[in-house]
C-alpha cells in the first residue's frame, strides 16, 4: 500500500505486518550493502527478446522493475510491513538493478515470489544469516543449495553476487525461492510493449481481476479485457518525477473495441475530476480511463494518462495489487 494509506490504517495492520524485531532480522543481511552501489548490466532475461522468464506459472500479475527509474514510486510503497524509510531498504535497492516479481493468490491469502538482478556481498550476507536466531537454513528442493528462512516474517531468501530471490508464505513453512521449472511465457507483444518503461506488468485473467477490482470502488464499468498491459514511462520537462500511465487493453473483437471506447468518450465528457484526488483511488482510476481519448486499434485499447506524479502512481499500484 502507499504511505498515506498505511497511516490512515496504522491501527490494522494484521497479519501482514511484521513486528520492528522481526523486520530487523528480515533485512540483517541488507545492512551489509552498505558499500554496493554500482550497477551491474541488466537481468540477462530482461534485456533483448524474451519468451520465458524464471517465474512460476499460475501469478494473477508479472511486474518488471527498473530501479533507478521507479525509485520515487519504490520509496513511496511499504510491503508487510516493512518502513521503505529505513536506511537499510534504501541500501538494498541502491544496490538492485533490475527486478521482476509475481504475486500468486491462495485460499488463505496471497505471496510473492521475486528475482532481483545487483551487486549484493553474498558471501557476508550468509555469514549473517547464520549467526541469526530468527533465520534458519534449508536445502532446495529445487537447486540443490542452501537458503534461510525466518519463520516469523514468512520471508525465504537466497543470494548470489549478482542475484537475489525472495519468496514469501502465507504460514511459517518456508517456499523454496528456487524455481527450477521452464519457467512463464510472455505474452505476445510484452517484451516490445515494456521497452522504455520504469514499471511495467501484465496481468493473467484480466477481466475478472480489473473487474473485481473495479467492482470493490463502486466505478461502474466493467473492461471485457483479455489481455491488459500497464507501462509506466518517465515524463521529461516537468517538474519533479512524473510518469505516464500506458493501458494496452486487447478485448474478443474490433467492435467492442470501438464500442468500449464510445462507451468511454461518453463518460469522458460527463466526469470532472476532482480538484485534489489526495488518497481517493477511484478518483485516480477514473482519471486514467478518462484523462485522454481512448484510441481503439483492431482489437486493442490504448489508453495513455496524463502526467502523474509518485503519490498518485503508488496509490495506484497499492490498490491494483492483491
Amino acid at each position: 500500500m502507499s504511505k498515506a494509506q498505511a497511516r490512515q490504517d496504522g491501527a490494522a495492520g494484521g497479519a501482514n505486518t511484521l513486528p520492528p524485531h522481526v523486520l530487523y532480522t528480515v533485512f540483517v543481511f541488507i545492512m551489509l550493502l552498505l558499500s554496493c552501489r554500482t550497477a551491474p548490466p541488466v537481468m540477462p532475461n530482461m534485456d533483448g527478446e524474451v519468451f520465458f522468464i524464471p517465474l512460476e506459472p499460475g501469478g494473477l500479475i508479472y511486474i518488471f522493475i527498473d530501479t533507478e527509474g521507479a525509485r520515487p514510486i519504490l520509496d513511496n510503497l511499504s510491503f508487510r510491513g516493512m518502513d521503505t524509510d529505513d536506511r537499510q531498504f534504501r541500501r538494498i535497492l541502491d544496490s538492485t538493478s533490475h527486478a521482476m516479481a509475481a504475486v500468486y493468490s491462495e485460499p488463505a491469502g496471497s505471496r510473492i515470489r521475486l528475482v532481483a538482478q545487483g551487486r549484493y556481498p553474498s558471501g557476508r550476507a550468509r555469514m549473517a544469516m547464520r549467526s541469526s536466531r530468527h533465520w534458519r537454513g534449508h536445502r532446495s528442493q529445487a537447486a540443490g543449495v542452501r537458503y534461510w528462512h525466518s519463520a516469523a516474517g514468512m520471508i525465504s531468501v537466497t543470494m548470489s553476487r549478482s542475484e537475489a530471490l525472495l519468496s514469501t508464505s502465507i504460514c511459517d513453512a518456508p517456499v523454496d525461492p528456487f524455481y527450477a521449472g521452464p519457467g512463464t511465457r510472455m505474452p505476445e507483444g510484452f517484451d516490445a510493449f515494456r521497452r522504455g518503461t520504469v514499471i511495467s506488468c501484465w496481468i493473467e485473467n484480466p477481466g475478472m481481476f480489473i473487474n473485481q477490482r473495479l467492482g470493490e470502488m463502486h466505478i461502474p464499468f466493467e473492461i471485457p479485457a483479455e489481455q491488459f498491459f500497464i507501462g509506466l514511462f518517465p515524463v521529461s520537462g516537468t517538474p519533479g518525477p512524473n510518469y505516464e500511465v500506458y493501458l494496452r487493453i486487447q478485448v474478443a473483437n474490433e467492435n467492442q473495441a470501438r464500442g468500449f471506447a464510445s462507451l468511454l468518450a461518453l463518460a469522458r465528457a460527463m466526469f470532472t475530476p476532482p480538484a485534489n484526488m489526495g488518497s481517493n483511488i477511484a478518483a485516480v482510476l477514473m482519471s486514467i480511463l478518462l484523462a485522454n481519448p481512448t484510441v481503439a486499434e483492431g482489437r486493442y485499447l490504448h489508453i495513455r494518462t496524463s502526467a502523474m506524479n509518485a503519490d498518485e502512481v503508488s496509490l495506484l499500484f497499492s490498490q491494483l495489487l492483491p
